[in-house]
């Protein structure tokens, strides 16, 4: 036999007929040899034989190549590989297989290019399949009769649902399937193999908790040699979302159809071709009507007339809507009162244009309408004719009015429509109008009402007082808003003023009148009680002088007493015009030194009384007595309050007036008393003796001559009376037949108690004023060592210092009054007897000293008699 093909003169023709292109590449990349088998022209000896191949691959070529082709020189190994070879215009693929030849490479070139296109193309089919089936959830399954196993892969985003396949036996499977598709599934698989007829199931399965449809269709049958099965291939797609869209549609075929709207569609002729029930029923349209046979323009009844139509038509333009009424658009049915329809232009598909109609009964909004029309009349009319300002705000419309049913001068605001998008700075001052803004914008931030008392003064000068309330409204509905109501109260409010003050009045009064009584008893019981107590004493002194110095205490007692009931009467006499002014010629000058001689010897140790130089010639037509009173009191007045420095007097004239003045270095006068000091019954200092009706007398004559009286002071600067008498009083018929009043002068005596020695017991006496412990001094002074305390703190200092028998306890006294002593010196003991002595003498007194700790309670005018057996029944304990 012949071997042909080890026969070398056959070698050259098989590698014609068998190889590919051949190069023999030195290692420094040049090309010794080469044999080509292509058209190619870059395959052609002369564009390769003698070149550096390298150098002209391109360089994406070169550096997927070149470490080969190194690799082959330095380790002695065979590649192969698949390179792709980019030209200008075309790209090319080819095979290389690379030997080691000597210290040379001998390359093998196999174009590949017509392949590698075509697996580029399946590629790209493959990659565009993937993608329909993703978009179409759809995936492939091969079931294998053999095992009963399903294999699957795919984009069902569903069981298995994935790129790679996955195997599972299809009795598994059918445990996903709900439970009334699985028998059908499992048959219908059967019946597959019987038939090549193609046809689909639809089953439902349970997925992520959620239930999905599928629908199957077989696609190949693959059988075995003898006839059997082997397997069956097909597809799944997951029509969840088109049967959701099928019932969507028909849950809205049906919402439509009960829709409360009449709902039709029409071609541009006129011609239906929708119409839903509720339009069916208004028109009288029976379902078994054809639509297409049936004009809008021509229903019995229609709601609109061709002309009508076709000009609805030509202004609906695609994509907009338009909107109209129809007033009673079924003349048999009368509780229809109105249809208002809306209009759609749209185009199908095919571009056809169609009309499209929602039309709804607006009877019941007519009705309302005209209800809230009517409403708003009664309201507005309402709001106008209310004594009240209101004004309602847009607060996210920069605080413009939407409604305002008064000017700013509270004049009635016809039509409040003029005031609609204006402000508050469009009606009132700048300042005003920010100091409102303000108010709104707090108003808006503290979410709180406002509500307060305004008072202004009318355009007539007249005062208006305004009780307004300002409050934020916020509803979901609609942008926050605030009303503002001013309602005018100005009648309501002055008689509620008169009425208050008139009961702040009498309140007063009756606080004044209890105060007065009080203080009367008081008043009148201490020279009482001196004028008693030392009218016995004399009686039984036989001691000249002794006699003299009790008897001038009983006689300034009396003074002392006679002028609290001639101030008494005064008042009375004066406010009731008994009393007749004498108006006469007065030189002041020698007023006022008659007035310096009358005071001078009872100024107080330590102070002096100074009368101010005025013009010595200066007359005036008055009443001289009322004069003299008027300055008599204000400096008694004075000497009560001045321990040390001066009181000074004197007067100028200003125009027609005369003003004098009467100023002290005293203790001066509360800032929260200085307005009451003329008032009746009023003590600006409950220590001091007095009725509390001197200055209240001063100012009725001041103003019964025709001037005014005023003070100033402050507490520690002293006070400064001043008051005004015209230089010229005109006198009545009336003051001509009245008497002139009389003045009394109040003499006080004070002596001081010198210590006697103690005899049986030590007695403690708590008492402010001189003559009253004169007074307990000649009664006991012989019996007892009396010490003296002048007011509560010096009492509870000498209790704790001398620790008497007993203590005799004043009530009203200074700095500390006696009840709070009592209770201080209860603190340190309870058993030294503490008698209470006062002027007071009603039950709550009693009940007060009690509750103090005072063991007994005694009443002046004392009673010798009981006061020595008050004494001794607790001395002798």
């Amino acid at each position: 036999m012949k071997r042909i093909l080890h026969d070398a003169t056959y070698s050259d023709r098989i590698l014609q007929m068998t190889a590919d292109t051949m190069l023999l590449i030195d290692s420094r990349g040049i090309c010794q040899d080469v044999t080509t088998h292509s058209n190619l022209s870059f395959l052609k000896e002369e564009a390769l034989l003698g070149r550096n191949i390298f150098e002209i691959l391109p360089k994406h070529t070169h550096d997927k190549i070149y470490p080969e082709f190194k690799r082959v020189l330095d380790e002695r190994v065979t590649v192969t590989k698949n390179y792709k070879l980019p030209l200008e215009k075309d790209t090319f693929y080819f095979k290389c297989v690379m030997y080691p030849f000597d210290d040379m490479v001998l390359c093998q070139y196999r174009d590949i290019t017509e392949r590698c296109n075509v697996r580029l193309e399946l590629e790209k089919a493959n990659q565009k399949l993937k993608v329909i089936q993703k978009s179409s959830l759809i995936g492939q399954w091969v079931y294998t009769q053999a095992d009963g196993i399903l294999e699957y892969k795919g984009y069902t985003n569903t069981l298995l649902s994935e790129e790679n396949v996955q195997r599972i036996p299809f009795k598994e499977y059918l445990k996903n399937v709900v439970e009334e598709d699985r028998d059908s599934l499992e048959q219908w698989l059967q019946n597959n193999v019987k038939t090549t007829e193609e046809n689909s199931f639809e089953f439902k399965v349970y997925h992520n908790e959620q239930l999905d449809y599928l629908k199957t269709e077989k696609l190949v049958i693959k059988l075995n040699d003898d006839g059997s099965l082997n397997k069956i291939e097909g597809y799944t797609q997951n029509i969840t979302n088109i049967k959701q869209q099928k019932s969507d549609i028909n849950l809205l075929t049906r919402a439509i159809n009960n829709a409360t709207e009449d709902i039709f569609a029409a071609k541009t002729d006129g011609t239906l071709i929708f119409a839903n029930r509720k339009f069916k029923q208004h028109h009288r349209i029976s379902n078994h009507k054809c639509l297409s046979e049936i004009k809008v323009y021509q229903m019995p009844y229609g709601i609109i007339n061709q002309e009508k139509w076709q000009e609805v038509f030509a202004s609906t333009k695609i994509g907009s809507s338009k909107n109209f009424i129809t007033q009673n658009p079924f003349p048999e049915n009368n509780e229809i009162l109105a249809f208002e329809e809306t209009v759609y232009c749209i185009t199908n598909d095919a571009g056809e244009k169609s009309i499209w109609v929602f039309g709804h009964d607006i009877s019941e909004r007519i009705k309302y309408e005209a209800q809230v029309k009517r409403l708003n009349m009664i309201m507005d009319i309402t709001m106008k004719n209310l004594p009240a300002s209101i004004v309602v705000k847009d607060v996210n419309n920069g605080f413009k009015y939407i409604y305002r049913n008064k000017e700013a001068n509270y004049k009635t605001i016809e039509d409040y429509n003029s005031s609609i998008g204006k402000s508050d700075f469009d009606y009132h001052p700048f300042e005003m109008a920010r100091k409102r803004r303000l108010e709104d914008m707090n108003l808006v931030k503290d979410k709180k009402e406002v509500r307060d008392i305004i008072e202004n003064i009318d355009e007539y000068g007249m005062p208006i007082i305004l009780d307004r309330r300002k409050v934020l409204i916020e509803n979901k509905d609609f942008s926050p808003i605030i009303i503002n109501i001013e309602w005018d109260i100005t009648q309501q409010e002055m008689m509620k003023r008169e009425i208050l003050a008139s009961k702040e009045k009498a309140e007063i009064s009756d606080k004044l009148k209890s105060a007065f009584l009080a203080n009367m008893s008081h008043e009148i019981r201490t020279p009482l009680n001196a004028i008693v107590g030392f009218s016995r004493i004399i009686a039984d002194s036989d001691n000249t002088d002794e006699r003299m110095e009790y008897y001038n205490i009983v006689e300034a007692n009396n003074e002392r007493l006679l002028q609290l009931i001639n101030e008494i009467l005064d008042l009375s006499k004066i406010e009731s015009g008994i009393v007749e002014f004498t108006l006469d010629k007065v030189n002041l000058h020698m007023l006022c030194r008659e007035t310096y001689d009358a005071h001078v010897f009872r100024c107080p140790k330590g102070v002096m009384l100074i009368f101010d130089e005025s013009d010595p010639e200066l007359e005036i037509t008055s009443d001289k007595n009322r004069i003299f009173q008027v300055l008599s009191n204000l400096i008694g007045n004075a000497f009560k309050f001045v321990k040390e420095g001066s009181v000074r007097y004197g007067y100028k004239k200003i125009g027609e007036y005369v003003f004098f003045h009467v100023q002290d270095t005293g203790i001066g006068i509360a800032e929260d008393k200085v307005g009451q000091v003329f008032d009746r019954f009023v003590k600006v200092n409950n220590f001091a003796q007095g009725t509390g009706l001197g200055l209240a007398i001063c100012r009725t004559i001041v103003e019964r001559l025709g001037g005014t009286i005023s003070v100033k002071s402050a507490p520690g600067e002293g006070s400064t009376f001043t008051f005004s008498i015209p230089c010229h009083t005109p006198e009545t018929e009336e003051e001509k037949d009245r008497k002139d009043l009389e003045t009394g002068g109040m003499a006080m005596t004070k002596t001081d108690c010198s210590d006697k020695e103690k005899t049986t017991a030590t007695i403690l006496v708590a008492e402010d004023t001189d003559s009253n412990f004169d007074l307990l001094n000649a009664i006991l002074g012989k019996t007892y060592h009396l010490l003296r305390a002048k007011d509560g703190v010096e009492a509870v200092r000498m209790y704790g210092e001398e620790m008497p028998d007993l203590i005799l306890m004043d009530i009203k006294m200074p700095n500390m009054d006696g009840l709070s002593a009592t209770k201080e010196i209860r603190k340190s003991s309870i058993d030294i007897p503490i008698i209470a002595l006062s002027a007071y003498a009603y039950a709550y007194d009693r009940e007060a000293a009690s509750e103090a700790g005072c063991n007994e309670f005694l009443t002046k005018p004392l009673s010798q008699t009981i006061l020595k057996e008050t004494l001794n029944r607790w001395l002798s304990i």
